[in-house]
């Protein structure tokens, strides 16, 4: 029997660090370890590892290998500063 081979798969759709921010939110990603004023410490679990999100001396910071602003530190300024 010959049949025909599969056809490739489309290529995913890249989400953008806001909205792939709010999903890993909604999804039960973003646990927050410490949060006090001027202080926040969190963990995310993004697609392949777990990154430490922290908010110290007026500086948001990111264990993950992104140049700018990432989805983790999306995901955790939604719960702990929404207005940022």
């Amino acid at each position: 029997m010959t049949g025909a081979a599969a056809p490739p798969a489309a290529p995913k759709a890249r989400e953008g660090a806001q909205v792939k921010g709010r999903r890993y939110l909604t999804e039960a990603r973003v646990c927050i370890v410490e949060a006090s004023p001027g202080h926040v410490l969190a963990q995310v679990r993004g697609d392949g590892a777990f990154y430490v999100v922290s908010f110290d001396a007026g500086e948001w910071t990111c264990t993950c290998p992104a140049v700018r602003s990432c989805s983790h530190l999306v995901g955790v300024k939604l719960c702990t500063a929404p207005d940022l």
